[in-house]
């Protein structure tokens, strides 16, 4: 007599034969990150490494025509700082203050506004959603009002669809080859070959949304753990062993029987952090490209179910994950780690400028592999503002050459200032946290899912996560709602490459 089968088995099976053979015309987009001992940070301010062993790099010369364009006001259309405080959206500053970003800012904006005989000017709007609506409307009725959009990437996105963005690659003097443009968004966002989304050093929104794990050094010795540092660099940083670590941290610090914001936990998070951060760190992705450039599914092979189910199960076990969706409060997280309730936090780098003061020392790493097996770690990135050309702009040869020198003078002046002095010193408190930041700004992975389909998987993937049943029902939800979804990437594919 046959046993009879659970019936969770029996759907992964049925999805697993009907859904393998597609999945042979996907590709994950290559992201490859090497055990960190084994890896050379990026070179942060050029490009050329052609010096002895003790020289400066040499940075390749910006090669534009002669240009001057008297007065001219290029306007930008941008998110007010307030609105996002996670991340540093400033783009402008009215002078020296002797603050370093401030300043870094302000000189490049001068160099460029001299070189070209312009004026930058910033319009300011409180919300990406007003921003998108705003710009769509002035484009679509052919008013020249702005020459860059700074929006959100999802609304970026239906302002594409709605053939309102330039792709970057007909802009001309832009060079998407050079290092101060973000490859990683290029390679991960692009559809069909085209490129609405871009990101570069004009911006350091990108850099401040890579999202990083905090561990308290006082918690760590408490508890007599391993140094995650070497975990990482032996390449033994996995799944099981940050479990393992944090499962044993969690405490019931006023003796009530219930874990709450006054008690301490293993673990500390978002669900809309921790869910994709974790998948993205094991190398799996809901969505991938196939031979030409197009979304397709990425959630119908056995190793993804499995770690999902693991991830979301593992998170809900006992009393580890403290979760401020869960608890309804995201900015619990502010005061409960640098209050010590916590012995790892995951939260986008930018943020952890609330830590300055705080009095428990702290290091930064990256996320866990999977397990051993796994020989590279990568690292995931919210979804950042990006910079979008509206095809009403008057003059794209101007728009290309002042893109191009913004992002060019931005790499030794504000990124310097932003990423060296910001962030390696002034909050980061070790030499190994400023390592870590080094693999992390070189290995960035954009989500496909969190840009394109918020909707239809992002929130959903992150819902199912909040409770440990998301585990048992991934399988069935996978199969309900793949028809869906395949239509929402045919609509996607077919609005962005017409």
């Amino acid at each position: 007599m046959t046993k009879k089968q659970p019936r969770k088995t029996k759907l992964l099976l049925l999805l697993l034969a009907l859904l393998l053979p597609l999945a042979a015309a996907c590709s994950a987009s290559p992201q490859p990150t090497k055990n960190p001992q084994d890896t050379q940070p990026e070179n942060q301010s050029g490009e050329n490494e052609t010096g002895g062993e003790n020289e400066t790099p040499a940075k390749a010369p910006l090669i534009l025509p002669e240009a001057k364009y008297n007065g001219y006001a290029f306007r930008i259309i941008n998110i007010e700082q307030s609105t996002m405080p996670w991340i540093y959206t400033t783009i402008t500053a009215e002078e020296d203050t002797g603050v370093e970003v401030n300043d870094a800012v302000y000189r490049r904006n001068r160099l460029v506004e001299e070189r070209f005989d312009i004026s930058i000017k910033e319009i300011i709007e409180n919300s990406h959603g007003t921003i998108a609506s705003k710009a769509t409307k002035s484009i679509q009725s052919g008013s020249d009002d702005y020459d860059l959009v700074i929006v959100n990437a999802p609304e970026a996105v239906g302002m594409a669809k709605k053939q309102s963005l330039m792709d970057y690659n007909e802009i001309p003097y832009v060079d998407l080859t050079r290092p101060y443009w973000d490859k990683d968004i290029k390679r991960d966002l692009s559809v069909g070959g085209r490129s609405y989304l871009m990101v570069g050093d004009f911006s350091m929104m990108h850099y401040g949304l890579n999202v990083a794990m905090f561990f308290n050094k006082k918690l760590l010795n408490e508890f007599g753990l391993e140094s995650p540092y070497n975990l990482i660099n032996e390449g033994k940083w996995t799944y099981d062993k940050f479990f393992e670590m944090a499962s044993g941290a969690s405490v019931d610090l006023n003796g009530d029987g219930k874990f709450d914001k006054n008690d301490r936990f293993g673990y500390m998070s978002i669900t809309h952090v921790w869910s994709p951060t974790f998948l993205a760190a094991a190398g799996q992705q809901t969505v991938l490209k196939d031979a030409n450039d197009l979304h397709c599914f990425g959630m119908d092979n056995e190793k993804f179910i499995t770690i999902y189910q693991k991830l979301t199960a593992k998170m809900h076990e006992g009393n580890m994950l403290f979760d401020a969706d869960d608890a309804g409060n995201h900015r619990l997280q502010d005061v409960m780690f640098p209050g010590d309730q916590a012995l790892f936090w995951s939260e986008v780098v930018h943020w952890a400028t609330i830590l300055r003061n705080m009095d428990s020392d702290f290091g930064i790493i990256i996320h866990p592999k999977y397990d051993a097996s796994q020989t590279e770690y990568q690292n995931y990135v919210g979804t950042p503002p990006v910079l979008a050309v509206p095809v009403s702009a008057s003059d794209f040869e101007r728009t290309g050459m002042v893109l191009e020198a913004l992002c060019y003078e931005s790499t030794d002046t504000v990124i310097k200032a932003y990423y060296d002095v910001l962030l390696k010193t002034k909050i980061s408190r070790d030499d190994e946290s400023e390592g870590m930041l080094d693999i992390m700004f070189k290995y960035r992975f954009y989500s496909i899912a969190d840009t394109y389909y918020q909707s239809e998987i992002h929130a959903p993937m992150n819902g199912k996560a909040l409770s440990k049943q998301g585990a048992a029902d991934i399988v069935a939800w996978i199969e309900k709602n793949r028809g869906k979804i395949e239509a929402a990437f045919e609509k996607t594919n077919n609005a962005l490459t017409q």
